[in-house]
């Protein structure tokens, strides 16, 4: 594994190289499956375009490095009339003890500096904000700050004029920063002591099980000032925020389902709440709205079923969803992973996500991700929040997984080993690939999921047309409207993948 600074020294010689038109130098940095996106849609192997470098025919006269902040989102937000704002935010936060599960939080002490960093996306022109902030505490399982909820809902939070806020809220995301660029990120500083003086316990203990480190002691309250630098505009340019929405991803959920039983009944900051796979157990007497999503893995590896929905909490599941899909990971995700160089390769240059998945593998089957689209589920999950605590009609409930009597319970599958239950996608219903929710093998494997294509004869035999195909898809996908469970604006793009999906069935 080379350091920072060797991977640092080995982009320089990289856009160097380009620059030169040295062709040996950038063989022997890349490696050989390296490709070459274009702003044409085309991807070009290494020796098509080394080849035509030695041609003459790609002359790089200027390159210019950008300073983008760790994290910085690839979506072009520009063309969505988007601002993004990175900051750094200080102040003194309380230590809190948490005596036991679903319990208030009980205050150490208080007067801990700390200087933390915030992302912020919102609406350039204050007349398309729509009032509501989308506060997520920003993922660290893989040692860099992630921003699943806004990879799978940025389409509906540009297109309805959300601001978003990403929080720095745990120490490893913070001295990930501070390892990339010492220079900007010097003055970050989250940490206290994790010992409780009245017992010499650990506050904040590390765990195992989701891959959390532990000692996180000021995040709670770090959460909740950001919370209220948002509510007073003093974070969003102006705007003025009316609502304010806590979201996170995967070990972040268990954080802020902490957060929520633990700090929301003390300030009441946040006023709903979103979970994607999925959080624990949460009280049912603290005043926000909840909607929580689950994917195959969670439930399986938390080893009970979600509770029941109430009248402030829905709960629902995905069937044959992955932790996160093949759409966010590879249109999102892998971009600013590979970019910011989270996972440095042994050659120096970026890992994408799901290259350093297969890194560590083999998975079994190898194709990471379920292509069930969790983000489009999100997108509808997150509108129907926002128009519950917004005073509107609360969201559908949802069918569960269909769980057997043992302890812990396991799934009911079909004869085709498909988990029984959940809401049912187009992709699940009338799929072009045989998708899981749990794969197996090293690392990442297991909550990647995956997808295996089927081909043109298994479509034919499937479908019998191509034309009963699109067909099958149109029907599920207005189905999934009509239920909830998706946006009209969602609609048109599992049809339109199934109209570019080519196959011919020949007739009988």
């Amino acid at each position: 594994m080379k350091s920072q600074d060797d991977l640092r020294e080995a982009y320089y010689t990289f856009v160097q190289a380009m620059l030169e038109g040295d062709t040996a130098s950038l063989r022997h940095l890349l490696d050989a499956d390296f490709t070459l996106p274009h702003l044409t849609g085309e991807v070009q192997p290494l020796d098509s375009w080394l080849g035509e470098i030695d041609d003459g025919q790609f002359i790089y006269h200027r390159i210019d490095t950008v300073n983008l902040a760790v994290s910085a989102t690839p979506m072009p937000l520009a063309d969505h009339g988007y601002v993004e704002n990175e900051y750094f935010v200080s102040g003194d936060a309380h230590r809190y003890r948490i005596p036991a599960r679903k319990t208030t939080a009980e205050i150490i002490d208080a007067g801990h500096p700390y200087t933390t960093r915030v992302l912020v996306r919102r609406p350039a022109d204050a007349r398309k904000f729509n009032g509501t902030v989308v506060v997520e505490w920003l993922n660290v399982t893989l040692d860099q700050d992630v921003d699943f909820i806004f990879g799978a809902t940025r389409e509906l939070l540009v297109r309805d004029g959300y601001a978003w806020v990403g929080v720095s809220a745990q120490r490893n995301g913070v001295a990930a920063m501070k390892k990339w660029n010492p220079e900007r990120y010097a003055a970050l500083d989250v940490s206290a002591s994790n010992i409780d003086p009245t017992d010499g316990s650990e506050i904040d203990p590390a765990d195992p099980l989701i891959m959390a480190v532990g000692g996180d002691v000021l995040s709670w309250d770090t959460f909740s000032q950001i919370g209220r630098h948002d509510g007073n505009s003093g974070l969003l340019g102006g705007l003025n925020a009316q609502r304010l929405i806590a979201a996170s991803e995967s070990q972040s959920t268990l954080k802020v389902s902490t957060y929520f039983n633990a700090i929301q009944p003390l300030h009441s900051i946040y006023d709903g709440y979103l979970f994607y796979d999925r959080s624990a157990d949460l009280r049912t007497d603290v005043d926000a709205e909840v909607v929580a999503i689950g994917t195959e893995i969670f439930t399986q590896l938390m080893g009970v079923a979600p509770q029941n929905d109430t009248d402030t909490m829905r709960w629902w599941e995905i069937n044959g969803a992955s932790h996160f899909s093949l759409s966010e990971i590879q249109d999102y995700v892998d971009l600013f992973i590979a970019r910011d160089a989270a996972f440095p390769s042994p050659l120096g240059t970026g890992m994408s996500l799901s290259e350093r998945i297969r890194a560590n593998g083999p998975c079994v089957p190898s194709h990471s991700y379920s292509r069930v689209p969790n983000g489009d589920i999100l997108k509808a999950a997150l509108h129907s929040l926002n128009r519950w605590i917004s005073g509107g009609q609360a969201p559908v409930t949802a069918p569960r997984f269909v769980l057997d009597d043992q302890v812990p319970p396991h799934y009911v599958r079909d004869a085709n080993g498909q988990v029984l239950g959940g809401i049912r996608t187009a992709a699940q219903d009338a799929p072009m690939a045989r998708n899981g929710g749990i794969d197996s093998d090293s690392w990442f494997c297991g909550p990647s999921g995956y997808h295996v294509d089927f081909t043109p004869a298994e479509m034919c035999e499937r479908y019998g047309s191509h034309k009963a195909y699109v067909d099958r898809v149109r029907t599920v996908a207005d189905a999934n409207v009509r239920s909830g469970f998706l946006l009209k604006e969602e609609v048109e793009r599992p049809i339109k993948d199934a109209e570019a999906t080519s196959f011919s069935c020949s007739a009988n």
